[in-house]
C-alpha cells in the first residue's frame, strides 16, 4: 500500500515512473524500485512478474516483500522476518533463506485471502506473501528473496483502528534495519560470480545437451551454490550423472544438505 512505501520512497528520494500507462504504481531509480501492489495474493503475483518484465528481469535482483501484518500478542511497530511462509489456502509451505545473521526475530507467515481478526495460531497473519514469494523465486535465488512485516493488529489493538498515519510511522521507524538487511542481500550476491557462472552453465549445456528449461534451471542452481558455497568447487564429475536430470538433482541435494547446516 501507499502508506507502507512513503517512507523509503522518501528516504531514498525516489521518482515516480510516468513514461508509460502502468497497471502498478512504480517509483524508482537506477538502483531500486518500489511497487504499489495493492492488496492480496493475486495482485501481488501480478506485480512481481510485471516488474520483471518492465526491469528487462535483472540478474539475480534482490527482491523484499514489506508491508504490514497481525499477529496475536506481538507488539504494534515491530518487526518480523519470515522464517517458514504457509498459504491458508493450498496448505503449501515456502522456506526463505537466511544464510547471514539477521536483525530481525523470525516467524511463521500465514498467508490468508480475507483479513484475519482471531489470531487463532501463533502466526503472523497477512494477505501477500505467498503470492509474492513463489513468484519472486522464478527470478532470482530464494537467499535474495525476503519477506518483512510490521505488526500493525493484535488481540488488543484490533484491524480497525489501523491508520495510515500509524502505518507511516512504523515502517519509517524501521528503516534503518531495512536498508541493513538490503546491504547484506547486496553483499551475499556479490559473492555470486557470473563470467563464471556463465562458463559452467556452457560446458555443462554442451556435455549433457541441456534443454532450454534445464539450462535455465542450472543457471539458478549455479548462482545459488555460489552464494551458499563460494568458491567450493561443484564436483559433479565424482557424482557420474547420467544425463541432465541426474546432474540437477545432485546440485539440488548438495544444496539442500547446505541449507540444513545453516
Amino acid at each position: 500500500m501507499s502508506c507502507e512505501a512513503k517512507p523509503l520512497i522518501k528516504a531514498w528520494q525516489l521518482k515516480k515512473r510516468s513514461d508509460a500507462n502502468h497497471p502498478f504504481t512504480i517509483y524508482s531509480d537506477p538502483a531500486r524500485v518500489i511497487v504499489i501492489t495493492g492488496m492480496g495474493k493475486v495482485a501481488m503475483a501480478g506485480a512481481i512478474g510485471y516488474t520483471m518484465a518492465l526491469f528487462a528481469n535483472p540478474t539475480m535482483p534482490i527482491i523484499v516483500n514489506l508491508g504490514i501484518a497481525g499477529h496475536r500478542h506481538f507488539a504494534l511497530g515491530s518487526p518480523i522476518l519470515a522464517g517458514k511462509i504457509i498459504d491458508s489456502e493450498t496448505n503449501r509451505g515456502f522456506y526463505p533463506q537466511l544464510p547471514f545473521a539477521t536483525q530481525y526475530p523470525t516467524a511463521t507467515i500465514a498467508t490468508h485471502s480475507h483479513p484475519q481478526v482471531q489470531y487463532l495460531e501463533d502466526y503472523v497473519y497477512d494477505m501477500e506473501a505467498t503470492g509474492f514469494y513463489e513468484i519472486a523465486v522464478k527470478f532470482s535465488s530464494c537467499e535474495l528473496i525476503q519477506v518483512v512485516k510490521v505488526i500493525s493488529d493484535n488481540a488488543q489493538s484490533p484491524i480497525s483502528v489501523i491508520t495510515e498515519t500509524a502505518v507511516e510511522s512504523w515502517v519509517n521507524s524501521q528503516l534503518a534495519n531495512i536498508q541493513k538487511l538490503i546491504e547484506q542481500l547486496t553483499h551475499l550476491r556479490s559473492l555470486s560470480l557470473p563470467g563464471d557462472i556463465e562458463r559452467i552453465q556452457q560446458q555443462l549445456s554442451e556435455q549433457f545437451h541441456l534443454t532450454v528449461s534445464h539450462s535455465i534451471k542450472l543457471k539458478a542452481l549455479l548462482h545459488r551454490w555460489r552464494l551458499l558455497k563460494g568458491d567450493a568447487e561443484l564436483n559433479w564429475v565424482d557424482a557420474r550423472p547420467k544425463n541432465a536430470k541426474e546432474l540437477l538433482s545432485w546440485i539440488e541435494a548438495e544444496l539442500d544438505r547446505m541449507d540444513f547446516y545453516l
